[in-house]
């Protein structure tokens, strides 16, 4: 009792913890999700207002820079030294003195502007920027690096194309501390008659974005800036992008993801029509984390709670039920003693209480009213035990009835013959027969008798005596079975009825004359293609109804053939799960064997059938008969076996 009360209280805990612990992890789940796709919708309205503030800012100022660099460096100024024809070097210095006056005041009139640059197709330079002039009339003395300015020479007629950012080192051709890091170009080519072939070239500095952006910045997010080939341009924190492709990639999924650092972070970008640079915002969701972390912990300590509150209420309802338990065992306990008077009982409002003490005063009673039966039952018992020796007696009776010598005709080398009956219980209702009418005609039946037991088993030997005596005196199968009816209709005092499967093998010819009164199909073997359910028309039940015309029919057995009869206790055989065995499984098991003899195929009927039903109760009687047709003339008949004649 004390291991059922254990397993009780798990049965009953279980469950609760369960759904206590499901629920906190729905919630955790549903709550992460809900806030998380809360803070991303947050985020979206401020990466609106952000990209629209920036990209706003951004494209007119590089407009305006750029048409103001063009009138620029189309000024005469600029343009006779680009064609650089002086008669003298005294001409040659004033036109560069005069070129470098005007370049950097208007340079410094435009603060956006980092500085102005013009290279010829040569590859030769010149320009103004804050720390430095350049006139360097000989190409070698460029500065740029050749791959910047191979893509500077490149640069389509009547296209503007921005290169970098680029090192400041890199176009001084030194460092120091006033030298930007990083400097985006914009270069055209200009083919204008008062210009001359060249490359202008405009420079800004990444410092020029630190007024765009500081409008934007937040401490939880950082801005970066690439060009179209994915380098960056600017950013507002501490430490530049090591992965844009990532970074990009990851943008507007709305999803956190991680960092190589594992730091939780998501991203939004957006593409400038002019230039056409990617401007991404990356987030930080450390914050938002750490309040769903919060809230999770919350919610774990809440379902701690609801369990220990769970568990104590348990108990205070479980002492509840012992103490009513301990009543109701000391009433059983008395009861065992044999105190059989109804006790009082006072139940909780427990309503199972209340019950199993009226079932107890219900046992008390019943149990006083047996103890006046018992001195009958035992009278009863010696009475049963009389009635089963009398039906082992009438089943021996009944099994001597059938005929069970076999073979039954050894002189007989035409056919061969073999026939069981496993009775259901001590007495059974089917039976089986076959006997000569004359030298050349052998009669077989198999039969089934309504019910079981005495009955069925007195019904039965009556049927089979008058189905005999009939034979012998009706030559045809369906007059056979008319007369037998006829007999069994005006007899009958019981409503019993059997249904019988006759035939008449004619020996000399093969030939099968069979009628059918409501039994099962009979099953036919042939030499070549084995074993098939042969479905012929049924009449009505022997004793069912007077009157009734059962139709004969032939079937023609060749040397070798054989016909399998039985009753329904074979196909409708029920396994523990109460599904059937079927003529199906009956006629696979007989192709299975269907090499051997009469009583090898009834064998490995039995045994399938008894594989299929395992433990189950046999419920119905268990008859087979099996007959295997060797010729006309045995002498010349050659019977195959395992492969040689």
């Amino acid at each position: 009792m004390k291991h059922r009360l254990t397993s009780l209280r798990l049965r009953i805990l279980l469950p609760v913890i369960g759904m206590v612990l499901l629920v906190v992890i729905l919630l955790n789940v549903m709550f992460s999700l809900t806030y998380i796709r809360m803070i991303l919708q947050q985020e979206q309205e401020v990466n609106a207002a952000g990209f629209e503030t920036v990209s706003r800012s951004i494209t007119p100022l590089i407009e305006t820079a750029l048409s103001t660099s063009r009138r620029i460096l189309l000024d005469e100024r600029v343009t006779s030294y680009v064609r650089h024809r002086y008669d003298s070097e005294t001409e040659l210095i004033h036109a560069r003195l005069s070129c470098r006056d005007f370049l950097r005041t208007e340079a410094a009139k435009n603060g956006n502007i980092y500085g102005l640059l013009v290279m010829r197709k040569d590859g030769s330079l010149f320009g103004t920027l804050p720390e430095g002039n350049f006139f360097l009339d000989d190409p070698k003395d460029n500065p740029f690096p050749d791959t910047t300015r191979e893509q500077i020479m490149n640069v389509p007629f009547g296209d503007t194309v921005w290169i970098g950012p680029i090192k400041g080192a890199d176009i001084y051709g030194f460092e120091g501390d006033k030298i930007p890091g990083s400097i985006m170009l914009a270069a055209w080519q200009s083919n204008d008659v008062k210009y001359g072939a060249g490359f202008g070239m405009m420079l800004m500095d990444e410092k020029v974005f630190d007024e765009l952006f500081s409008a934007v910045k937040d401490e939880k997010s950082t801005w970066h800036l690439f060009s179209e080939n994915k380098t960056e341009i600017y950013h507002t924190g501490e430490e530049n992008c090591t992965d844009p492709d990532e970074l990009i990639s990851e943008s507007n999924k709305n999803r956190v993801v991680y960092d190589e650092d594992g730091h939780p972070f998501s991203s939004f970008s957006e593409t400038m029509e002019y230039p056409a640079w990617t401007l991404i915002r990356k987030v930080s969701m450390e914050a938002y984390e750490s309040v769903v972390r919060r809230v999770r912990w919350l919610l774990g300590i809440t379902g701690a709670l609801i369990i220990l509150a769970a568990l104590g209420g348990y108990h205070m309802w479980l002492k509840k039920i012992l103490r009513q338990y301990n009543s109701l065992l000391n009433g059983i306990v008395r009861m065992g003693e044999g105190d059989l008077e109804s006790t009082t009982f006072v139940p909780t409002t427990i309503d199972e209480f209340l019950t199993m003490q009226q079932e107890i005063n219900r046992t008390r009673l019943a149990l006083s009213r047996q103890m006046d039966t018992i001195r009958e039952m035992e009278r009863e018992h010696k009475e049963q035990e009389i009635m089963a020796r009398e039906l082992s007696l009438a089943s021996k009776i009944q099994l001597n009835a059938l005929p069970h010598t076999f073979p039954p005709f050894p002189e007989r080398k035409e056919i061969e013959l073999y026939a069981s009956m496993t009775p259901a219980r001590d007495v059974g209702g089917d039976f089986y027969d076959y006997f000569f009418i004359d030298e050349d005609h052998l009669c077989l039946l198999i039969a089934d008798v309504s019910g079981k037991g005495v009955p069925a088993a007195l019904f039965m030997m009556a049927a089979k005596r008058i189905l005999e005596d009939s034979a012998r005196t009706e030559r045809g199968a369906g007059g056979i079975l008319e007369e037998t009816n006829r007999i069994l209709c005006e007899s009958d005092q019981e409503d019993m009825f059997v249904t019988v499967w006759l035939g008449i093998l004619e020996i000399s010819t093969g030939k099968l004359t069979a009628a059918n009164a409501g039994h099962e199909y009979p099953t036919i073997g042939r030499q070549d293609t084995g074993f098939e359910l042969y479905k012929d028309r049924h009449g009505f039940v022997l004793g069912g109804m007077e009157g009734v015309h059962y139709r004969a029919y032939d079937i023609q057995l060749n040397p070798g053939d054989k016909i399998f009869v039985y009753t329904d206790g074979v196909p409708e055989a029920t396994a523990l799960d109460n599904e059937m065995f079927g003529t199906e499984r009956m006629v696979a098991a007989l192709n299975g064997c269907k090499e051997g003899g009469p009583e090898e195929i009834l064998c490995g009927v039995k045994r399938a059938v008894d594989a299929f039903v395992g433990d189950a109760e046999q419920f119905d009687d268990l008859t087979m008969l099996c007959l295997e047709y060797r010729g006309g003339s045995y002498a010349g008949f050659r019977k195959h076996e395992n492969g040689q004649e």
